[in-house]
């Protein structure tokens, strides 16, 4: 999933989704889009229940895997936000590639 985030008329953009207590491990790959402006950083961040449970900072080129225990958990927010002292005016975008939820019990 890609979210755009336009820095002069919206700061960050999110996707918040209903777990219903029912999965145990949120897993993707976190990254700046290559088609986004060079220079330009993307805050990526995992809310669980409210509660932040994880916070990268990435630039174009850059990318994390990423697992969140989410077991239990009734909502997951995935929001991806500018990083303070851009240098350009354009688009861009931050994926959470090859998202998944899943039962498993898999290491952290």
């Amino acid at each position: 999933m890609s979210f755009s985030v336009d820095k002069s008329s919206l700061p960050s953009s999110y996707a918040e989704y209903n777990l219903g207590g029912r999965w145990r491990l949120f897993d993707a790959t976190i990254g700046v889009r290559d088609d986004s402006p060079s220079g330009g950083r993307i805050t990526f961040q995992a809310l669980v229940d409210g509660r932040s449970v994880m916070k990268r900072e990435l630039g174009v080129g850059e990318s994390e895997k990423v697992k969140i225990n989410v077991s239990g958990a009734l909502r997951l927010m995935l929001k991806v936000s500018f990083t303070a002292g851009e240098h350009y005016d354009n688009y861009s975008y931050g994926s959470w590639g090859d998202a998944r939820l899943s039962q498993q019990s898999e290491p952290l």
